[in-house]
């Protein structure tokens, strides 16, 4: 509904009186014709809405109500809504139709003219990041650029709209009624399954959402009339067909035409987007047949800094295809500009930040062998590979010890151990079967002691079980499985901050701007106290400059190189947060890190920022004004 729609409906709901056009002609300064077209108007959406008689015209007050309450939700609230809103409505003109009017704009948002004038300065500064302009004349704004950089804009104004639901194919259609979502995935799976190609179900959500883009702009005359330069890509016959079958099929279903730049900017998202289902059959010995030298070139780079990275193995074959291939394409999508959507990717950097800052690694010198930045879209999907290969890695690292003590006298141990190994053999490892109490104090401690008999009361960790597991054993020896694995990992990160810091590297309150000042401060601590070199304060600005280091209130910047003189953190807490990038932190934690004390770094990076990300425990950090008291707090919370 219109402004006066709405204006209208607020009318009646003030009056208890009947009304007629005349009056509510005066009240909204307009003629007796211009109200009889409204009520005309608002009947046709919602026949019955308003009632006319001898006497004038009465309303359903319940109804009215509803949609007004339905209406006013929708409308923006906030400066930035009104800016996305802005910016979507000016995209979304059809270039026959006029240039978007600030006062109807304002008369739309329910805000003053001023108000909208305001929000033009946001505009602005969100246009400058997708290289665009702004142009108002006479009070009407258009938007002035290339085409590819519009459709990038409007992808990402839609994604900060999803970004209060889940991205999903329902909520694209609720965007895009006009297009038959369903129909365009059916078209999109079944030239797939033709081709012997799969994609994953993100990748179909990013490919659904930039096809429908394309066919929206197209039908509203704004289809590409130049595409960047770009390195020229050759395609083989089988994917042209595949691109050509779905250009073919979406152009009849949709009832539009694909000119040739149109044609190429969607096979680039298309093979993009899609994996070979016959990825199995590629080896080592033929993937480069199909990625070709440079690419080949460009993940032994990769692979090299992965190495760096003790606990990533990347020697798998599956993985080393499967990871090929993805940079291949990947390239394919940096060199057109084109990005796949990631739904995961703050989850993938908050719970596994290990993870994602080597992908932040990777994607760095894929930046400095192609001069392409990686958004971090990328890098998360990046972190997907690299954690695929990690499961039986990191279930090793994290196993426990135990010695299984089970009396001569019963026949049923290689049973008893069968049973173990199958249900916990992935989390435990069995060091021994002992027969006798004075047999098990003579070997070197597990982490805890199975068995089948009382033993003495000690300080030994042990399990009561039966010779024959019931499902009371099992949940005992999984919940001290558990319990052991957290003593440990508690153990081991307060001996490792213990090793790396102290009293001299804790500032309480510290006066910081921002991060530019909190960077030189913690790096000229670490350097005072023999930790780093002059050069470590560069490494740590280009790490920032690279990918944010701020996890919510907290900032660790760190260098991405591991050669400083010796592993060390710096904390920094701030009662009063002060600006760092886009963010406001109270704490900041510094890490400089050595290669050959680099495991410390990984098991304490990794911790320290998912426990922190909790509220309560990042609550319980900030209130510490002493070392000791910060690493008590920390380990007590983990």
């Amino acid at each position: 509904m219109r402004n006066n729609h709405l204006k209208l409906l607020r009318m009646f709901l003030d009056s208890s009186e009947t009304l007629t056009a005349s009056a509510l002609a005066t009240n909204m300064s307009v003629s007796d014709r211009s109200v009889k077209n409204y009520i005309s108007e608002i009947n046709c959406r919602q026949p019955g809405l308003i009632n006319s008689s001898h006497r004038g015209y009465t309303i359903d007050k319940e109804r009215a109500i509803r949609i007004l309450a339905s209406y006013i939700n929708k409308l923006p609230q906030t400066a930035d809504e009104r800016v996305n809103y802005l910016l979507t409505t000016v995209l979304n003109k059809h270039q026959s139709e006029e240039k978007s009017d600030l006062y109807a704009l304002s008369e739309n948002l329910c805000v003053s003219y001023e108000t909208i004038k305001k929000d033009l300065l946001a505009v602005r500064r969100k246009l400058r990041d997708f290289n665009l302009f702004l142009a108002v004349v006479n009070d009407h704004m258009v938007i002035e650029g290339q085409e590819q950089d519009k459709r990038r804009m409007f992808s990402s104004l839609l994604y900060a709209e999803f970004s209060t639901n889940i991205l999903s194919l329902a909520e694209i259609g609720k965007v895009f009624p006009k297009y038959d979502i369903d129909t365009l995935v059916s078209l999109l799976m079944e030239a797939c399954k033709s081709f012997n190609y799969f994609i994953n179900e993100y990748a179909l959500l990013s490919l659904v959402l930039d096809v429908i883009i394309s066919i929206d702009r197209i039908k509203n005359n704004h289809a590409y009339t130049q595409l960047p330069v770009s390195e020229q890509h050759y395609y083989d016959e089988h994917e042209m067909m595949l691109a050509r079958k779905v250009i073919t099929d979406i152009e009849q279903t949709f009832e539009v035409v694909y000119n040739p730049l149109e044609a190429e900017a969607l096979t680039v998202v298309l093979l993009g987007s899609l994996i070979r289902i016959d990825m199995d059959t590629l080896q080592l010995g033929n993937i480069q047949d199909l990625a070709g030298e440079a690419c080949m070139a460009l993940v032994e780079v990769l692979l090299k800094e992965m190495r760096r990275y003790e606990f990533i193995d990347g020697s798998n074959e599956q993985f080393l295809v499967r990871f090929t291939i993805h940079i291949k394409n990947l390239l394919v999508r940096l060199q057109h500009g084109h990005v796949t959507r990631n739904p995961l990717t703050e989850h993938i950097r908050t719970s596994c930040p290990l993870i994602f800052e080597c992908a932040v690694a990777i994607s760095e010198k894929i930046k400095q062998a192609t001069g392409f930045l990686v958004d971090e879209n990328e890098i998360a999907y990046i972190a997907l590979h690299i954690g695929s290969i990690l499961g039986n890695q990191l279930n090793e690292q994290n196993k426990v010890s135990c010695v299984l003590l089970v009396p001569q006298y019963h026949n049923h141990t290689n049973s008893l151990m069968a049973q173990l190994n199958e249900m916990f053999g992935q989390q435990l490892t069995i060091r021994a079967i002992v027969t006798s109490w004075s047999e098990y104090i003579s070997l070197p401690q597990p982490d805890f002691l199975i068995s089948t008999l009382q033993i003495p009361k000690s300080m030994v960790e042990w399990v009561l079980i039966n010779p024959f597991l019931t499902d009371r054993d099992v949940s005992a020896l999984q919940y001290k499985i558990e319990r052991v694995k957290q003593k440990k990992k508690r153990q081991r990160l307060q001996d490792n901050l213990q090793k790396i810091s102290d009293e001299t590297l804790f500032f309480h309150n510290p006066a910081f701007s921002n991060e530019n000042q909190a960077i030189e401060f913690m790096a000229q601590a670490l350097n005072q106290q023999g930790y780093v070199d002059e050069n470590f304060i560069q490494d740590v600005f280009q790490r920032e400059h690279s990918y944010p280091t701020t996890f919510g209130s907290i900032a660790v910047p760190h260098s991405m190189k591991m050669d400083a003189i010796k592993t060390g953190l710096c904390v920094a807490i701030s009662e009063k947060p002060f600006p760092w990038g886009d963010n406001m932190v109270n704490m900041a934690l510094m890490f400089s890190i050595n290669k050959a004390e680099r495991a410390i770094f990984y098991d304490i990076f990794d911790n320290i920022i998912v426990l922190l990300l909790e509220p309560a425990n990042l609550k319980k950090a900030l209130e510490c004004r002493s070392w000791k008291e910060f690493i008590v707090t920390i380990t007590t919370s983990f």
